[in-house]
């Protein structure tokens, strides 16, 4: 956390190219067809579903043969960080548990 500071100076350089090209920057985990699966902030256009979430939203987009012209696209609010950090935590536990350790 302390050397989160060195990263600054790229990352406003990034989000001000982004504003530039009429773009948003996005964090977006995608999953392949193949099970390849991928998490990173990415360029968005404005127009795009993921540029426009309010608050706590949610949003999953789902692109098959029958979605590929317009995918569908499932939006909602999500829990909110103190709901998400347990559920992150108790997956910890399970994952510890699934090892062995003793809870």
């Amino acid at each position: 956390m302390a050397r989160l500071p060195e990263v600054d100076a790229a990352s406003a350089a990034r989000l001000q190219a982004a504003h530039a090209a009429g773009k948003v920057l996005r964090y977006v985990a995608r999953l392949d067809a193949e099970g390849h699966a991928s998490v990173g902030l990415v360029e968005l256009p404005k127009a795009h579903a993921f540029a426009n979430l309010r608050l706590t939203d949610n949003i999953v987009q789902f692109t098959t043969r029958r979605y590929c012209e317009n995918p569908l696209i499932v939006q909602g609010p999500g829990a909110g960080p103190e709901v998400t950090a347990a559920g992150v935590f108790a997956d910890l536990l399970r994952v510890a548990a699934g090892r062995g350790a003793r809870l």
